[in-house]
């Protein structure tokens, strides 16, 4: 199983989730948080750190926690969040760097870039587009803050 998690800022929402597939992209869990909106006294005092604090401490921590079926990798798409434990920064390029992995004829910036997780990529591409879950990560997210 694999994790794909991510934290947006909606209109003045912030707002989470976290969708873990099978090896075939099939969903297996799919937890959000509600919409938190700071407030003014918040946004005063936490400063620039907010969406930091925001989207690791409160919303990022407390998804990881609440999953029932542990992911074997959990892919996030903003490096704010590898702060959180077990994490792999996911992010497509439009052109190569001395950095990126290929897979597929597709380049890839990943952290940490580590041998398991290579593997790990290699395999998931065969059988799924490994970015995708992002894009219905991301539907989702939006549908909950509009509801």
């Amino acid at each position: 199983m694999i994790g794909y998690l991510s934290v947006k800022k909606i209109i003045d929402k912030y707002i989470g989730g976290i969708l873990i597939i099978n090896d075939k992209g099939i969903p297996v869990e799919f937890k959000y948080t509600e919409p938190i909106i700071p407030t003014a006294i918040q946004k005063i005092i936490y400063g620039s750190s907010l969406e930091e604090y925001l989207s690791t401490e409160i919303i990022g921590k407390t998804l990881i926690e609440k999953i029932e079926n542990k992911p074997e990798i959990i892919f996030v798409d903003s490096q704010e969040l590898l702060s959180l434990e077990n994490v792999v920064f996911l992010a497509e390029l439009k052109t190569p760097t001395d950095e990126s992995l290929e897979i597929n004829n597709r380049y890839f910036k990943i952290i940490p870039l580590k041998e398991n997780i290579k593997g790990i990529l290699i395999d998931i591409s065969e059988k799924i587009d490994i970015t995708e879950p992002f894009s219905r990560l991301e539907k989702a997210l939006n549908y909950v803050c509009e509801s």
